[in-house]
């Protein structure tokens, strides 16, 4: 068999095709070699094939069958006047994997030789699998091959390669492994033809591996021995023969231009086996045929180049076996122990150093790719470069370290790379990063020699390695303290973010920590957010030896917000020290913070009024904000004696804000009557709303006339269009109207615009009976969309005043 196996490799020169072209679904092959004539018969209706009496399902869902014109039965000539009968039907629409339900069948044999759906028929996409049948015709016998498919392994260029290929041989009439070239009689006639060129017995050593077996026609073998940089390691074909056809499949970089390559024969010893006469090296778009010398047979070990007319570039990049020097071997296996690609760089003398300063610059997606396959000596060479290179260069330089395997090679220049101020480089290093874990010591170790760079380490620090990151950020605070309020800021925010990912006793164990200044652990404090109760006794202890000495208005002012935390927790003491800040503390800033923070203390309520009449204005303005939530009598007192005599105009407009809340009687509506006249804009515009709020109905009049002033600030007279509906003045119906008209009226000012807005707001919770036709302008074709669409709202509104 051997013999036969021989000759069918060396017959099958034609061009390798599916099956023809010829649309028919029945046939009669003729008789020879001892067959009886055929008839053949595809019956889509019953979804059968029937041959020479014998009947076979055609196993296609009803809906995958197609029209009959698409169905192929064609007689084989397969040698010794013997024929075969290959029937084709396509599933209908079938995508690019190729579905059909496939057949051979020969005279006398009641089963087809081989029957079921060929194609990518199995798998996801990308990683598909499938059997197929492909027809190999020449002059003188056609060859009828079944062998697998696999979408991730094909010759560079091919749809589909066949794989462990099967022939029909004529006479014993099945199927056998054969020897196939799998390259087409029009790809090879179509090769450059190139003469490699004997380079001694050593491998020239690239600056980097550019090409990476990821397949091979071997089975259980991906031809890794072909490019894993060891001489010692070969490649060998499996088939009959000298191996025609068998190949491996390589990655390769699609930016890195490939001049030349080197071919390192087996060595000597062992079982070298034959060595190739001659193979091809295919890319995506091309196909070079490669000669080798004739003492290439007797030179086990030897090196030969291979140069291209032009650099090739391409992603796929694959050698495929022909003619063999077979060495007198009556079974050779045909090997080869490296093949070695070459780029640009690739230069006497040239060092991974110099690929990497050009990172930056025209060639520099060219030099990454070289770079990232230049092993872990390139870490070492971008780092060098890496202050050196543009803002590209330094992006291009992230991708090269993010491409190795392991984020420990990568750490200290995504580390670097974090802190860049312009780029993307940063973006890239800290996306790598957060994938790091494992990183989290190289970023400690920054933060620690390099604490400006607190704004950039530490919060990717806490997000990927909260509980690690606690201590080194509180370093860093400590550290930090007389840096810049951003630096300071940044490490805080850290903090809170880490904080919220750690247990309890962490976080008291870091309060706890007197190794730590008073007020570096008030900066944890300040980071805690909600947590400080949980830590109530640490955090009473920092703020007592905060209190040993004089502390600063600084620390006065940020220990309010740790005491408010723990006295809306019930502490007492924490209570007690907020109203003494608030009654006593020398600096105005620390008065008016506490008095922000007592508004949701009850006990403090009395202090609170008395703030509300410091020395201070701003103390005063953060008095009545507070007071204002629930206001007191005394509060309310105090607020209409600040709206008519404070000489500061934003205290009396928190007075106002303060007597919009207060209960109903004791001459609030009075007092802020009376204040319609104050000379502050903001004020006046606070009682209008305060008036609006309280539903002041007496004061009706006095408000209409805010809107229908035209000296009036904007600001009031759009407060005024909306209190007059909320005080149900149907007297202002007109005058709201003819505010509202200007609403969307080319060239008027934003300010009548705001006013417009307000009073179709107004006229909206008025809901005068003629609403409509007063809004007719608005609802014009001609409006704008916006304005129509309003004036639909307000007419589909309810009444509030009834």
């Amino acid at each position: 068999m051997t013999g036969a196996l021989a000759r069918v490799a060396l017959a099958i020169g034609g061009l390798l095709v599916s099956a023809g072209a010829l649309a028919e679904s029945h046939i009669v092959a003729p008789a020879g070699g001892g067959l009886a004539a055929l008839d053949v018969k595809v019956d889509l209706a019953g979804a059968r094939l029937e041959f020479g009496g014998a009947s076979v399902p055609i196993a296609l869902d009803p809906a995958e069958l197609p029209d009959e014109r698409d169905v192929v039965v064609e007689a084989i000539a397969i040698g010794q006047g013997q024929h075969a009968v290959h029937v084709r039907v396509p599933v209908r629409g079938s995508d690019a994997s190729g579905r059909a339900w496939e057949a051979i069948v020969i005279s006398h044999h009641p089963a087809p030789i081989f029957s079921g759906v060929t194609g990518f028929a199995d798998g996801d996409p990308g990683e598909r699998t499938g059997v197929a049948v492909q027809i190999v015709r020449s002059d003188a016998t056609n060859f009828v091959l079944v062998g697998e498919v696999r979408e991730d392994l094909r010759i560079c260029g091919q749809a589909t390669t066949l794989l462990e290929p099967r022939a029909l041989y004529p006479g014993v009439l099945t199927l056998k492994p054969a020897t196939v070239q799998r390259l087409s009689a029009q790809d090879r006639e179509g090769a450059t033809a190139l003469v490699a060129i004997d380079k001694g017995a050593v491998l020239e050593r690239p600056l980097a591996q550019l090409l990476m077996a990821r397949g091979s026609s071997v089975s259980g073998s991906r031809g890794s021995e072909l490019t894993d940089g060891d001489v010692q390691t070969v490649w060998h074909e499996l088939r009959p023969g000298v191996g025609q056809g068998e190949f491996v499949v390589m990655a390769a970089p699609t930016e890195v231009p490939i001049s030349r390559m080197q071919v390192a024969l087996a060595p000597k010893g062992g079982d070298a086996g034959a060595v190739p006469k001659t193979f091809y090296v295919v890319t995506n778009r091309r196909t070079f045929e490669v000669t080798l010398p004739e003492d290439a047979a007797n030179q086990p070990g030897e090196v030969y180049e291979i140069t291209f007319p032009q650099p090739i570039e391409s992603s796929c990049v694959a050698l495929v076996l022909d003619g063999a020097y077979s060495r007198g071997l009556t079974r050779p296996k045909v090997g080869v122990a490296e093949l070695v690609a070459y780029s640009e760089f690739d230069v006497p003398g040239a060092r991974l150093d110099d690929v990497a300063k050009r990172l930056s610059g025209g060639r520099g997606v060219a030099a990454a790719q070289v770079l990232e396959r230049a092993g872990p000596l390139a870490v070492g060479a971008v780092l060098n470069a890496y202050d050196a290179l543009e803002a590209r260069g330094r992006a291009l330089a992230v991708d090269v370290v993010t491409a190795r395997d392991t984020c420990d090679q990568a750490a200290p220049l995504l580390t670097r790379a974090l802190c860049d101020d312009a780029g993307e480089a940063p973006r890239k290093a800290r996306e790598r990063l957060e994938r790091c874990p494992g990183v989290a010591p190289a970023l400690v170790r920054r933060l620690r020699d390099d604490p400006a760079s607190g704004t950039c380490v530490a919060p990717v620090l806490a997000t990927i390695a909260p509980g690690d990151a606690l201590e080194p950020i509180a370093d860093a605070m400590a550290r930090a303290q007389g840096d810049d309020p951003p630096v300071r800021a940044a490490l805080r925010v850290a903090l809170a973010r880490a904080l919220k990912a750690s247990e309890k006793c962490r976080f008291a164990a870091l309060l706890g920590d007197t190794r730590r200044s008073a007020s570096t652990r008030l900066e944890i404090l300040r980071a805690a957010e909600g947590r400080i109760p949980e830590a109530a006794p640490e955090s009473r202890a920092i703020l007592m030896d905060l209190a040993k000495d004089t502390p600063t208005m600084r620390v006065r002012y940020l220990v309010l917000g740790v005491l408010a935390q723990l006295a809306r927790a019930g502490d007492a003491m924490a209570t007690a020290r907020i109203s003494e800040a608030l009654a006593h503390d020398p600096s105005w800033p620390v008065r008016a913070r506490a008095a922000e923070f007592a508004g949701r203390l009850s006990s403090v309520q009395p202090v609170l009024a008395l703030a509300a009449q410091d020395a201070e204005p701003r103390v005063r303005e953060a008095a009545l904000a507070s007071l204002a939530a629930a206001p007191s009598r005394t509060a309310v007192s105090v607020a209409m004696t600040a709206l008519e005599h404070d000489g500061w105009s934003f205290v009396r407009t928190r007075a106002a804000e303060l007597l919009a809340q207060a209960p109903a009687g004791a001459g609030v509506d009075d007092a802020l009557g009376a204040a319609l006249g104050d000379g502050s804009v903001s004020v006046r515009t606070a009682v209008v709303a305060a008036l609006a709020r309280r539903r002041a109905m007496s004061w009706r009049k006095a408000v209409r006339e805010r809107l229908t002033d035209g000296d009036e600030a904007a600001e009031v007279r759009t407060a005024a269009a909306s209190a007059l509906g909320a005080m149900c003045d149907m007297q202002s119906v007109d005058q709201l109207t003819d505010v509202a008209r200007v609403l969307g009226t080319p060239g008027v000012d934003r300010a009548a615009q705001e006013a417009a807005l307000a009073a179709v707001s107004g006229l909206a919770a008025l809901q005068p009976g003629d609403l409509r036709q007063r809004l007719a302008p608005l609802l014009a074709p001609s409006s704008p969309p916006f304005v129509r669409a309003l004036a639909e709202r307000a007419l589909a509104g309810r009444s509030r005043c009834h």
